[in-house]
């Protein structure tokens, strides 16, 4: 038995501003006091920006958005504080504020404006790399690992993912499971849950949203690239999370 030679990480995803689930982001708070990760990445959807999505309702359009960034916001603070190697990617809902920097109007233009000044300088503040929301560039690789928001979406948005991007985690559906394809060298995909609440106004009518979950993943990354991945998920209320690992064999 040998102590591991890793660099600690964990990957969250989708706490949507002033959607998030309390329960939720406590128990991330209290995992990360016993883990201390060291590498940090946030996959994405740090806010909701509800009234600015396609589609959005008469109420959703007339919300203040005040709330969704300080919820998001002291999200990102909170997360990156203390690591050593931060990294935000932004999700198709946190990019819609990008999205409107070519607005024909010339108020939502400058709200948007305003709003990507206050997102970069929390970044900034949380010394923290952001990544855009786009397929190639807004792809993190964690040594032999990949981290993105997620592109796809429905049953087979995992083992989409993984025919394109190899072993990856991703956000974005909300969901934990996983998907492998056919390869010589490991390609699985997973999805690593949400940190939101399930019973969002726009969801409530369709099934998707049963197979939500809430959770975490989280490792080891070793000096030549390779990873030891665990996920975290709440079970009845309830997170469950190895923080003690010990190494077995004889290397």
């Amino acid at each position: 038995m040998m102590a591991h030679r890793g660099q600690r990480f964990i990957v969250v995803s989708d706490n949507h501003g002033d959607m998030a689930d309390a329960a939720s982001v406590s128990a991330l708070w209290s995992f990360m006091r016993d883990w201390k990760p060291e590498i940090r990445a946030h996959a994405g959807d740090a806010f909701d920006l509800r009234n600015l999505r396609k589609g959005a309702s008469d109420d959703e359009k007339a919300a203040s958005l005040a709330e969704d960034w300080e919820m998001g916001s002291d999200f990102l603070r909170r997360f990156f504080e203390g690591g050593t190697s931060n990294h935000f990617l932004r999700g198709n809902h946190d990019e819609r504020i990008y999205d409107f920097r070519g607005s024909a109007t010339g108020v939502m233009r400058d709200y948007a404006n305003d709003g990507i000044k206050q997102l970069e300088a929390t970044v900034k503040r949380c010394k923290a790399k952001m990544l855009p929301y786009d397929s190639d560039l807004g792809v993190l690789e964690l040594g032999k690992l990949s981290v993105l928001h997620g592109f796809h979406a429905g049953v087979s948005a995992c083992r989409t993912h993984a025919a394109i991007y190899g072993s990856c985690l991703h956000g974005h559906i909300h969901s934990i499971e996983m998907a492998s394809v056919a390869s010589r060298e490991p390609a699985e995909a997973r999805s690593i849950g949400c940190l939101c609440r399930k019973n969002m106004d726009y969801i409530n009518k369709k099934t998707g949203k049963l197979r939500w979950a809430q959770g975490w993943a989280y490792g080891l990354l070793f000096p030549d690239g390779t990873y030891q991945l665990f996920q975290a998920r709440n079970i009845g209320g309830q997170f469950y999370a190895a923080t003690e690992i010990k190494t077995y064999g004889t290397g």
